[in-house]
């Protein structure tokens, strides 16, 4: 069986994206898609019911997840295929949730400290991330987008951001392997651009790396062409995907099936 039609970065309500499992799924069909990864960051508690309502109707469904590291820099590693019934992925995930929680809630004191106040009975109760607190920014009229919260407020250089304290790379990587997944670097230009990709890769294909996200929004045909000769050299499969999260984010990145792949054979078999 060949999924050609694939978008294998996808996030619902259960991390960051706007959007339902259901009605992701739904979307995706709509979209004339073969198949479907939802790949919720740092969560797999929707995972089973994508794959069971993707059963209901007649949309492939591959367990995923996209994993919050942090090395000498932020690497998103995505896991295809795993077991996200797995205790010891729960036991990870549980510590992880916990720190997400507190750096968010840290980063909301810091707003606090320019009288920028934040509400957190409208946030999540357990997976919150930046994007929750810009939506929250933007609600209240802090900021006129989401992009000029993480510019001006949550991002690298903003007036509130707070360093996360995450599992390596390699530890993710690991992981996913353990649990019987397929791992995967995330949007790797923005690696490739501050010069750590090839040597993450190098690092990281002993221990079990599987591929890269070569096909992605922003990538341009010169940043699919260079991908293309990195995984051709340590022999990595391609994946692709649209990084759906809904209405937080605009253009091709609120496109279901906007960027899509061949699902890579050793991946189809690993759907449901």
């Amino acid at each position: 069986m060949r999924l050609l039609k694939t978008d294998m970065h996808v996030h619902t309500t259960h991390s960051d994206g706007s959007m339902s499992v259901g009605e992701v799924l739904d979307l995706a069909k709509f979209k004339e898609l073969d198949g479907i990864a939802v790949t919720d960051h740092d969560t797999v508690s929707g995972v089973s019911e994508a794959i069971a309502y993707g059963q209901e109707i007649g949309l492939k469904v591959l367990s995923g997840i996209e994993i919050s590291s942090y090395g000498v820099t932020s690497v998103h590693m995505l896991g295809y295929g795993i077991d996200h019934k797995s205790e010891q992925l729960a036991e990870i995930l549980d510590e992880l949730l916990i720190k997400r929680r507190e750096r968010a809630m840290q980063m909301i004191a810091k707003l606090a400290k320019y009288n920028i106040y934040i509400n957190e009975e409208n946030l999540p109760r357990v997976n919150i991330g930046r994007s929750h607190i810009a939506r929250e920014l933007l609600k209240s009229g802090y900021v006129n987008s989401i992009q000029e919260a993480f510019e001006r407020y949550l991002g690298d250089h903003g007036l509130a951001y707070i360093p996360s304290n995450r599992i390596t790379p390699l530890k993710a990587v690991e992981l996913i392997c353990d649990i019987g997944g397929e791992a995967v670097i995330a949007h790797p230009m923005q690696l490739y651009h501050s010069k750590k990709l090839e040597l993450l890769i190098e690092g990281l294909v002993p221990y079990g790396l599987g591929g890269l996200e070569v096909y992605y929004p922003s990538h341009s045909a010169k940043d699919i062409e260079i991908l293309t000769g990195l995984c051709k050299k340590y022999g990595l499969f391609m994946t692709g995907g649209s990084d759906f999260h809904g209405a937080i984010k605009t253009g091709t990145m609120n496109m279901i099936g906007g960027t899509t792949c061949e699902m890579p054979n050793n991946l189809v078999s690993k759907t449901k």
